[in-house]
């Protein structure tokens, strides 16, 4: 009885053990996530303070473009708030009130009360210095393709003819079709409430001469011939890292789901041993088992020795899927081999890192 009782002690321990390795595997993703999500606030937040640096100094331009990349790391009310009274010093009003407005939308969401109280009420008292383009497409005409743009921008065909704010300043604006001669205009939309309406004209239609052919398609039963190249005498570090980055979660997720099977299997056995002991303690008071008290011990010692090797086994193989995932190993030199003996198993993780 006493070594059916150290084997199960080994087993309870081995279970204990169970539990911490779960939590390893379970926190490893997201370990690596949450330390991501920390250094993005990091970084949002020094950009943040820099950017508001950068307004004490009365350099708004860089604080604006500073506040920006702030705002798209980490987005936040604050930011946004800054961000919006950065494009009003520099004069851009209507980048500033849709800012105010968003922003309040967002703080009202989030339940920032006095933010959102903020940001509608400058919102609000921009509105009266808001500068509009009205952009007018050809009327009666109808030119399929047309695309008409503001600053490189398309403008959506539901802004055609509205009068939409806008930030003061020079407007390059274009409107092109497929065989149709493009058309350009630049203007100058002044700031304080100014209204200004831009007619955009019919195109006219290029003559067939100058309209350029369609490319010839290209045949399905002939694929297309590509020149052959040389392979780079030296590896590139891309080329080296490539292997590293299409399997390592994949095998890790695997190694991971067959251990904690295994680890399930094994606390099966080690309860059972558990069970089988305290019956064969029962049946043989005083040391002796005879009968089902010998089939009892029998049974305690099986199930103890299959409990150890399988919690051993599935340990290993939820460290091994842990180490694959963080460390990210080499696909072509990757060895992976599980032993089990009586009593014992061994995991070989080979390769290079």
């Amino acid at each position: 009885m006493h070594d059916t009782t150290s084997a199960l002690d080994l087993s309870i321990r081995s279970l204990c053990l169970t539990a911490a390795c779960l939590v390893i595997w379970a926190g490893a993703a997201p370990g690596v996530s949450a330390q991501s999500s920390t250094s993005d606030k990091a970084l949002a937040e020094s950009l943040f303070d820099r950017g508001l640096e950068l307004m004490k100094d009365g350099k708004d331009e860089e604080a604006c473009q500073t506040l920006e990349r702030s705002q798209a790391v980490e987005p936040g009310v604050g930011t946004m708030l800054y961000l919006a009274e950065c494009y009003e010093k520099l004069g851009r009003t209507a980048s500033a009130w849709a800012m105010y407005r968003e922003a309040a939308s967002l703080a009202q969401e989030q339940g920032q009360t006095e933010r959102a109280k903020k940001g509608a009420t400058r919102a609000e008292n921009l509105q009266a210095s808001l500068s509009k383009l009205t952009l007018v497409p050809p009327s009666n005409v109808t030119i399929p393709g047309i695309l008409i743009t503001r600053n490189g921008n398309v403008v959506p065909a539901a802004a055609l003819g509205v009068p939409v704010p806008v930030d003061p300043g020079e407007q390059k604006l274009t409107a092109a079709a497929p065989g149709y001669a493009p058309w350009n205009m630049t203007v100058e939309l002044p700031a304080n409430g100014a209204r200004l309406v831009v007619d955009v004209p019919a195109l006219q239609q290029l003559p067939p001469s100058e309209v350029a052919p369609p490319p010839p398609p290209i045949a399905q039963s002939e694929p297309t011939q590509v020149a052959p190249t040389l392979a780079p005498t030296q590896p590139t570090a891309a080329t080296n890292e490539e292997p590293r980055s299409t399997f390592h979660k994949p095998l890790a997720y695997v190694l991971g789901g067959v251990g904690i099977v295994t680890l399930g299997v094994g606390s099966y056995f080690g309860i059972r041993a558990i069970t089988e002991n305290g019956k064969a303690d029962d049946a043989c008071p005083d040391g002796r088992c005879m009968g089902q008290g010998f089939e009892h011990d029998q049974s305690a010692r099986s199930a103890a020795t299959a409990a150890n090797v399988l919690v051993a086994s599935g340990l290993a193989l939820v460290a091994a899927g842990v180490v694959v995932y963080l460390v990210r190993p080499r696909e072509d030199n990757l060895e992976v081999a599980l032993t089990a003996g009586p009593g014992s198993a061994q995991l070989k993780l080979q390769g290079s890192f």
